[in-house]
């Protein structure tokens, strides 16, 4: 207790509640850094991992693609060449030709593999196959365990000729031997099954997940308002399926435009270059030491299938809003 020179008294804080009112604020705003700061603190060794392993070797690469680098020769150096490495890329002739193959195999494998995903997830939506939809679900998910250099090797197995059980088959209803790996259109047909059988239980099992996601309420609505299952079909169930059909659509035709597993176990880009796809091909240049151009190759497919997916987001923006 204290006295005014008036006589009146009043109580006086003591020094530590003082030094208290006076650190407050600072202590308020020490505790608000420290929770903002303590999540990124617990992913930092991620951030270091990524950096070390995915940043460092993009942008290293990046910066190649703009030298001519030749791997087994480096008493030459590292020339800077500008943009050459780019624009020398559409003189490559087999580099077109592989690019044309990559289109052509990406437009058949996707829609193609599209169209099996969808039937296989209605069938197992289907309320009439009972307890059979599990196993059937186990069954149609079995080539998703499998990695793509596994399942090359099994399908040159099934596609031999002279051993392989299709060929057997195909005899069996008076189809003569074919040379899988040894002609232009069987080869590439070879390709496009060994890929649809790899990837379409992907394509299912995304599809599934989304019409399990429809309520019933909305389909019984429909039924009892006279419409037919291809109506109800096109007009409520494909609509709610918008979404999981683009995250199909953009991620298939990513892998289909950067597929190389397969096509190295299954043709090794045969027979000639007829199955060489885009990133096979700039695997070639990364055989004969070309890392600069392998690096330009790189990169131009990168910017490529972010134009085809920012293209397709916008059709499915555009289709949303209308």
């Amino acid at each position: 207790m204290t006295t005014r020179p008036n006589g009146a008294w009043r109580e006086s804080a003591s020094p530590g509640a003082q030094a208290s009112g006076r650190l407050s604020t600072g202590a308020k705003v020490r505790r608000w850094l420290g929770r903002r700061t303590t999540p990124y603190w617990f992913i930092l060794p991620a951030l270091v991992a990524l950096a070390a392993f995915i940043a460092y070797p993009v942008g290293y690469s990046f910066w190649l693609s703009f030298h001519d680098y030749q791997l087994n020769m480096p008493i030459l150096g590292k020339p800077w060449v500008g943009l050459q490495n780019y624009r020398d890329l559409p003189d490559d002739k087999g580099l077109m030709s592989s690019i044309r193959w990559t289109v052509m195999f990406a437009v058949v494998a996707v829609p193609v593999g599209f169209v099996m995903g969808l039937i296989l997830a209605v069938l197992l939506n289907s309320p009439y196959l009972g307890r059979a939809r599990g196993l059937l679900r186990g069954i149609f998910l079995l080539p998703m365990m499998l990695a793509g250099v596994v399942a090359g090797f099994m399908w040159r197995m099934l596609f031999d000729p002279e051993y392989g059980p299709v060929n057997h088959l195909l005899g069996l209803i008076g189809v003569g031997r074919v040379s899988w790996f040894g002609e232009v259109t069987s080869a590439r047909i070879a390709v496009i099954v060994a890929e649809l059988w790899l990837t379409t239980p992907f394509v299912m099992l995304v599809l599934l997940a989304g019409l399990q996601g429809i309520p019933d309420e909305l389909l019984e609505a429909a039924r009892i308002d006279g419409a037919s299952v291809v109506q109800s079909f096109r007009q409520i169930t494909l609509p709610l399926l918008r979404s999981s059909i683009a995250v199909v659509i953009v991620i298939r035709t990513m892998d289909a435009l950067r597929a190389f597993d397969q096509i190295y176990i299954l043709t090794n880009g045969g027979p000639g270059t007829a199955t060489s796809t885009v990133m096979y091909y700039n695997y070639r240049y990364f055989t004969f030491f070309q890392m600069g151009r392998a690096s330009a190759l790189s990169f131009a497919v990168l910017v490529a299938i972010a134009l085809v997916t920012a293209l397709y987001l916008a059709v499915l923006r555009g289709s949303r809003e209308s």
